[in-house]
């Protein structure tokens, strides 16, 4: 295993970490906008552990959305330093692991189209 595929394991444990923490973090705001958040979280979470190409996508726009909430001061009041100092950490981390880790979907062979004008499917 290379050492860019193991330093990318590692971090996806890390993001993994965070995302879990987060969704313990929203749960205890105790009300339906926390459960919410916590649910959100969640799932990005698990399309995370599947290694979801939208899984890591998602994370890095969920890490900007709590960087911008808190810089603005709409949500995270008593924590905002260090929602920001993580939501700046998850961006390029979800990025990176999306273009290293993220699974391609593979095209088989009877789902490609020839641009044949006879209509045959039939190989030259």
């Amino acid at each position: 295993m290379s050492k860019t595929r193991l330093v990318a394991h590692f971090l996806n444990y890390v993001l993994l970490l965070l995302l879990l923490a987060s969704v313990v973090g929203f749960l205890s705001f105790a009300n339906i906008y926390g459960v919410f958040l916590a649910l959100v979280t969640a799932t990005i979470a698990w399309f995370v552990c599947k290694h979801n190409r939208w899984g890591y996508f998602a994370a890095a726009a969920w890490g900007l959305a709590c960087y911008q909430l808190a810089k603005q001061g709409y949500e995270f009041q008593a924590i905002k330093r260090q929602v920001m100092i993580v939501g700046i950490f998850v961006i390029p981390v979800a990025l990176f692991l999306h273009e290293v880790l993220a699974k391609v979907p593979t095209k088989s062979a009877q789902d490609e189209k020839h641009d044949d004008p006879s209509g045959s499917n039939m190989p030259d």
